[in-house]
């Protein structure tokens, strides 16, 4: 139709009907809406970080058997669940006893409205009512919910108010529902509330929870007859069993409850019988539980006990055999059979779970007076399998080893695993160690700094900066309590690895001195290898190379002694980054190769990524762009597929460096912003004050020096903030070089000479290189041609020491006195 259009119009508009103008007009405009319809679509722009590329979902499923509550979800889909501009996300509150369905609904109701909220579909279980160590507190939640819908953003801070901030920012206009589960205050649901006014937050709980407004609440009460009777004969329709309608009115007569009703009903079709009986009614829906726990053989009932006192959400088979003191495979039979039998629910693929219901029964069910102490042995032997597991995914994921003495742990059975599988392993049951670790605190287990070491690493890659830090401080005061040193040592060395991170350098500098003195007087090898490396990072950051390297050559030499090859490895990756650093490259090379080798025969990917943006730099600033190029890109790759975003941004800032020195201008631009939202959003301050200071060079060397100086002073407030020597000299000479260009001769001058003081002071050749170059031109703006030359000559001799390729220019100007 279109082309029949424009073919008569041109015909009309030419004043004369031309037939071969009017086919072909016809033609080419009717292939270009074929084109355009069946062609592959352009790929969408890339969203802004934080959101996601695709809907993220962690809903469990939902049950297929659902009845009695279609009433509510009709309410629940007939609202607008979209409040006017500038309100607050819906909010729907369900309530009602244990085991009433409140959660069940929530799912069906979440699952049916998905298509209204294409970004995403969370689930999110404060487990109030699953025990002190099992529950979460909002901020446990608020980490979840930023780490799964999120996960660039920041977790660095332990204040609630940054993290609440943190997680509206990321869900502003965004469309997503949320269901809140077992919710006993209105904080809980306060403080996750997103941003967007096209957003659902469905909450369960058991009372009305005050303070919170509910758009829509529901409270659920037990089945009628006739709704409990059509559940259960649906249940016995899909396992096509054949019962009289009598035994199912029987049923349906006691059992109002869903929970109760799936169980009973599971308990006749497995054959192990059910009856009404003559219980008073207040008795008859718990009462079948307790029923099923009396026709358990010993070993189920032993498994069923045990279990219900694991804090976390996904039950393992190794865990339940340590609880319960029996093989694995005795354990694998006893909760296959708990499954079977409905008294255990496996939402997941990952393990066993129970309702709370269920689980409260099940801590109640047949204790005597020996139960306590067979409790605490039972809990006892979770810590010592708890310990086998963390410190195997630890060695899995390519932890640090921190200490000479091998851990007090159990075994574990872990599938070997490559590093990025691990990762994702820890990810699905962080909480589960999260919760061991919690209820090890509570006792104030003497291991409990063992726990803590074995998962810090995870936590630190994952910028889990604040609950590493609780735990760490929380161990070395029970460690402390018990007199125990190489606990207290291992504590304050991972305190001071979190506060390196966060870039605090003297609180860093105090945990490490203090680790390392109690490892000198326990004789710990690796323990003082770690102390001295931690140091060698810490110096390394306040640009005191000299002190860095000979930190790092004691601790390589320690490590070597103790055959340690991934703490050998950091070492001659940390000495090849001080000799990049310092102008030596050569040896910076030798040691950078030698740590890619070490790094490549343990499989620790993440390292070598980092190395290979080493040799990059290496690279770049040696000319050799094209390979530079390469580097950064396998560096990239590696990062990509471990998860490691503050990874892919430092390559991504490096290739955008290379961008800007070949003349690809918005390709770099295009680069560094993306990492420094990324580092932005990861709270690196000084990742953030170098990807300021390399946009601040591209907006000058693109001839806009005003938004240069903006990005160059936010830089130089972030590093005089953290202390950043280098850096600060770094800022100093763009400074400089935006006021010569703008012919603010005299301030220039001052901002170069404070900086090649301090690159003097820290013997940074390629620093000194630039700084004389720099002097050289001022000198040659004021006619000063003699000074100019040897500013110059001196700027020459450094490059040409280090093989850079701003040799080149620096003889060209030489060629114009």
């Amino acid at each position: 139709m279109l082309g029949t259009a424009v073919g008569a119009v041109t015909n009309v508009i030419t004043s004369s009907w031309n037939w071969w103008l009017f086919v072909s007009l016809v033609l080419l405009v009717s292939l270009c809406a074929a084109a355009a319809t069946y062609l592959p679509a352009p790929a969408s722009p890339p969203r802004p970080a934080g959101q996601q590329a695709g809907a993220v979902s962690t809903l469990p499923p939902a049950s297929a058997v659902f009845t009695g509550r279609g009433s509510a979800l009709e309410r629940f889909a007939d609202h607008p669940a979209r409040a006017q501009p500038n309100h607050r996300a819906a909010v729907f509150l369900i309530t009602g006893e244990p085991g009433v369905g409140k959660t069940e609904l929530a799912v069906q109701a979440a699952h049916r409205l998905a298509d209204r909220f294409p970004d995403a579909q969370l689930f999110l279980a404060f487990r109030s009512h699953g025990g002190r160590s099992s529950s979460l507190n909002v901020r446990d939640i608020l980490l979840n919910a930023l780490e799964t819908f999120a996960p660039a953003v920041s977790l660095a801070t332990s204040d609630i108010d940054h993290l609440g901030s943190s997680w509206r920012a990321a869900t502003t206009d965004q469309q997503i529902v949320m269901i809140l589960d077992d919710v006993v205050t209105s904080e809980q649901v306060l403080r996750l509330l997103p941003s967007s006014h096209r957003c659902l937050v469905i909450t369960t709980a058991r009372q009305f929870i005050a303070g919170i407004d509910p758009d829509i609440h529901l409270r659920l009460e037990g089945l009628s007859q006739e709704e409990a009777e059509h559940m259960i004969g649906e249940i016995i329709r899909r396992a096509s069993y054949q019962v009289p309608e009598s035994t199912i009115r029987e049923l349906a007569a006691v059992h109002r409850l869903p929970l109760t009703i799936r169980h009973a009903v599971d308990q006749l079709i497995s054959g192990a019988g059910t009856s009404a009986g003559r219980l008073p009614a207040e008795r008859r829906e718990t009462q079948v539980f307790t029923n099923s726990f009396g026709r358990l053989d010993s070993r189920e009932r032993l498994v069923l006990h045990r279990s219900s006192l694991y804090p976390g959400p996904h039950l393992t088979v190794s865990f339940a055999a340590a609880l319960a003191d029996i093989s694995t495979a005795e354990a694998e039979v006893a909760l296959a059979e708990l499954h079977r039998l409905g008294l255990m629910h496996k939402p997941d693929p990952y393990g066993y779970g129970f309702h709370d219901l269920v689980r409260a029964l099940a801590l109640a069910d047949g204790r005597d007076a020996n139960a306590d102490q067979e409790d605490e042995l039972a809990i006892s032997r979770l810590f010592q399998t708890a310990l086998g597991v963390v410190y195997e995914v630890s060695a899995l994921i390519n932890g640090p080893v921190v200490t000479s003495t091998p851990p007090n742990r159990g075994t574990a059975s872990l599938s070997p695993m490559a590093e990025s599988e691990a990762l994702t392993w820890m990810s699905v049951y962080f909480d589960d160690l999260r919760s061991v670790i919690r209820l090890a605190i509570d006792r104030s287990w003497n291991g409990t700094w063992e726990l803590v070491s074995g998962i810090s690493y995870y936590m630190r890659l994952h910028r889990n900066i604040p609950q590493a830090e609780e735990f760490n401080r929380a161990a070395l005061q029970i460690a402390v309590a018990a007199r125990d040193r190489l606990g207290q040592a291992v504590c304050q060395l991972w305190l001071a690895r979190m506060a390196r991170t966060m870039n605090e350098y003297t609180l860093a500098r105090s945990h490490t001195s203090r680790g390392l003195s109690l490892f000198v007087e326990l004789d710990d090898v690796i323990g003082r290898a770690t102390g001295h490396a931690e140091l060698g990072y810490i110096d390394h950051h306040l640009a005191r190379y000299e002190d860095a390297a000979d930190h790092a050559t004691q601790a390589g030499a320690l490590y070597r002694q103790a055959g340690n090859t991934r703490g050998h490895a950091n070492s001659e990756g940390l000495l090849g980054m001080l000799g990049r650093l310092t102008g030596d490259y050569r040896g910076a090379v030798e040691h950078l190769e030698l740590a890619l080798d070490l790094f490549t025969e343990i499989r620790n990917e993440r390292n070598q990524a980092w190395i290979h943006c080493e040799l990059g730099t290496i690279q770049r600033q040696t000319g050799a762009y094209e390979e530079a190029r390469n580097q950064f890109r396998l560096a990239r790759e590696i990062s990509v597929r471990t998860g490691d975003l503050n990874g892919q941004a430092w390559a991504d800032r490096e290739l955008g460096i290379v961008a800007r020195m070949t003349g690809a201008h918005d390709e770099a631009l295009s680069l560094l912003s993306s990492a420094l939202q990324v580092f932005t959003d990861l709270g690196g301050r000084r990742n953030i004050a170098d990807a300021l200071v390399e946009l601040g060079t591209l907006y000058r060397v693109s001839g806009q020096v005003e938004t240069a100086r903006t990005f160059l002073v936010r830089a130089q407030s972030i590093y005089r903030d953290i202390g950043n020597r280098r850096g600060l000299a770094w800022t100093e000479l763009e400074l400089g070089a935006l006021d010569r260009l703008t012919g603010a001769v005299e301030a220039a001058r001052e901002h170069i000479d404070q900086a090649m003081v301090t690159y003097t002071a820290i013997r940074d050749k390629s620093g000194m290189a630039r700084t004389h170059f720099e002097l050289g031109s001022l000198a040659a703006l004021r006619g000063a041609e003699p000074m100019a030359r040897r500013h110059w000559e001196r700027s020459l001799a450094l490059y040409e020491s280090m093989g850079s390729p701003e040799a080149d220019e620096t003889r060209r100007r030489l060629s114009t006195l």
